[in-house]
């Protein structure tokens, strides 16, 4: 593994002048932390085996090797011996204030309940995440406000309102609820521009768009036109608003990147890609959010989540009490278009290794907030990641596709957002699990406290 290279005499220098700064102000913010004598994991691929990070209040002023001897006298001092620093998550795609864990729907989109779900992907050592074409916007700005003043706690949260054909765009599962919200319907070129441009006047810096006709219920099925996507791109480059796309289509995902579009919600699910494509995608920097845990639930690569003790952290007993027993353990048998089907998904997945990001979809089909994320993270590597490459799509990578500049690797000026393991997750991803502490924001988030809170 790389070593940075940092010196103890650059981490010296800013313990000196952090310690200045303490000694003049009684400012909360001025507090000084010391996390010694730990494996750090930085998140763009660089590990430092034994290391230091040094945080004042909410961000990270050094990270290096530094023996314990060098730690200012007005830091406090965390001593992590065998244990490992990653970065929180990332996580990209998800769909927030809809589950209830026992009941799902438009009507439990409140202030409380997606407060819950900011804290539950905490609890998992999830630091960021983008939710996407399902917020109720009144209520989601409040929450947002209520986050940057300080308000709020969890995970870092970030809206990506959408926009479809008219009737078209989400699962049925969305709408047929009569009271869902989320797409800006587009019927035209000229429609698409003014939505992008009174979205980008609400302050909004992701849109999420849908592209393929999936909608069977309302009878749409109707395919976002290339006139239309095409606005779409045009108008968000003129306001630095990032889109992400929702396709699985070869064809979709390369008219698309000729385009300009560089995020992808789906791989191609179709087909093997190509050598045309992976160019495309190498040229372009293009992102993709796989979604593995969403598509593999009947596949042989399915995980049986709960089985698993780090699970059942944050869900009530009653839902435990009723669960399918289908989903303890993949199908016994797997018939043959299922495993031709996996078995592409693997291949694509290591072909895009390099350009994959983290997202769940967790929200929308079933899945659980913040242990999806782990979930993920472990089908990375079975269908063919690195560890390493696993934890860099999950953290720095994630971040780099929205320009998510203060998160998602620990260096200096950066968030101090991060995750402490009692165990190495290069050796084994399932370490991820493994959570000793979670921090965001430079304080260490109550994880007793919120699973007695839900009742564990």
């Amino acid at each position: 593994m790389k070593t940075p290279p940092y010196t103890c005499a650059i981490l010296s220098l800013f313990l000196a002048v952090s310690q200045a700064v303490a000694q003049s102000s009684d400012d909360t913010d001025s507090i000084e932390q010391v996390f010694n004598n730990v494996r750090i994991i930085i998140g763009d691929g660089t590990v430092i085996e034994r290391g230091s990070v040094l945080i004042r209040g909410d961000t990270i002023l050094a990270v290096g090797p530094m023996s314990g001897g060098d730690v200012s006298d007005n830091a406090v001092s965390h001593d992590l011996s065998g244990k490992t620093l990653i970065p929180a998550l990332v996580n990209t795609h998800a769909h927030l204030g809809w589950e209830a864990y026992g009941d799902w729907g438009s009507n439990l989109f409140t202030e409380d309940n997606l407060t819950d779900h900011l804290y539950r992907h905490a609890y998992y050592g999830v630091g960021t995440i983008i939710s996407t074409g399902s917020d109720k916007e009144d209520v989601a700005s409040r929450i947002k406000l209520e986050q940057l003043r300080g308000n709020i706690g969890g995970a870092r949260y970030h809206q990506s309102p959408g926009m479809g054909s008219p009737g078209g765009g989400p699962n049925p599962r969305f709408t047929d609820d009569p009271d869902y919200w989320g797409v800006n319907p587009v019927a035209d070129p000229e429609q698409a521009v003014r939505t992008v441009k009174e979205l980008a006047a609400n302050g909004y810096g992701i849109i999420k768009i849908w592209v393929d006709s999936r909608d069977e219920r309302r009878g749409a099925q109707v395919k976002l036109a290339p006139e239309i996507y095409t606005a779409v791109l045009e108008t968000a480059s003129n306001y630095d608003i990032r889109i992400i796309a929702h396709a699985t289509t070869l064809a979709d995902h390369k008219a698309l990147v000729n385009l300009g579009n560089r995020r992808f919600i789906h791989m191609p699910y179709d087909r093997d890609v190509d050598d045309e494509y992976l160019e495309m995608v190498r040229e372009n920097n293009v992102y993709i959010v796989p979604t593995l845990g969403m598509i593999t639930k009947r596949e042989p690569y399915y995980i049986p989540a709960f089985q698993d003790p780090f699970f059942y952290d944050q869900v009530p007993a009653s839902v435990l009490e009723s669960l399918d027993d289908n989903y303890s353990a993949p199908p016994a048998n797997q018939n043959a278009e299922s495993q031709q089907r996996s078995a592409m998904l693997a291949r694509n997945l290591v072909k895009l290794k390099d350009h994959i990001i983290l997202g769940t979809d967790a929200g929308a089909v079933g899945d659980y907030f913040g242990y999806a994320d782990h979930v993920e993270l472990e089908l990375f590597v079975r269908m063919g990641m690195s560890p390493a490459e696993a934890i860099v799509a999950s953290t720095s990578r994630s971040a780099e596709a929205f320009g998510l500049n203060s998160v998602g690797s620990l260096k200096a000026g950066k968030a101090a957002d991060f995750v402490i393991l009692d165990s190495n997750p290069l050796e084994d991803i399932r370490n991820t699990r493994q959570i000793f502490d979670v921090y965001l924001r430079g304080e260490r988030v109550d994880r007793e406290a919120l699973k007695q809170q839900w009742g564990q």
